[in-house]
């Protein structure tokens, strides 16, 4: 079943459908770059804004030679970004994830890694390239 959203409601930059002003926060810099490393979940959180699940795989996984690219620009672009953040989904489902932060870590981001901490993340191989990684940096 196909949804439709109003597009009334996105009429007005400053105000809602209801007259309600708009939230708003003024972009002085970018200072954190975030990535979404997928829509799958190994649950389904009922207030999920991008209604991740284990079944939902309508945004494929990040690759890390995609995030690479991101990088490549912030450093080109000389962009004052100090932190990725990973978000999804459950990043620790993409397969790639210890690599994304180990490339993020590596070119001297900080890593906030936005995770339910279940199960996905106590598997062995995460669990000890994490390790890895907290030792290395």
């Amino acid at each position: 079943m196909i949804r439709s959203v109003s597009l009334n409601k996105f009429n007005n930059p400053e105000y809602t459908i209801s007259g309600e002003r708009r939230a708003k926060v003024e972009l002085k810099s970018l200072k954190t770059l975030w990535f979404n490393t997928g829509t799958l979940c190994n649950i389904e959180c009922k207030n999920c804004y991008i209604k991740s699940s284990p079944k939902n795989d309508d945004l494929v996984y990040i690759k890390v030679a995609e995030v690479q690219k991101f990088i490549n620009e912030v450093s080109k672009l000389s962009l004052p970004v100090r932190e990725i953040g990973l978000t999804g989904g459950e990043p620790f489902m993409n397969p790639d994830i210890t690599k994304i932060i180990e490339l993020c870590l590596c070119k001297g981001f900080n890593v906030l890694v936005l995770s339910n901490a279940m199960a996905p993340m106590m598997r062995k191989k995460i669990k000890s390239d994490l390790i890895k990684l907290n030792d290395q940096y």
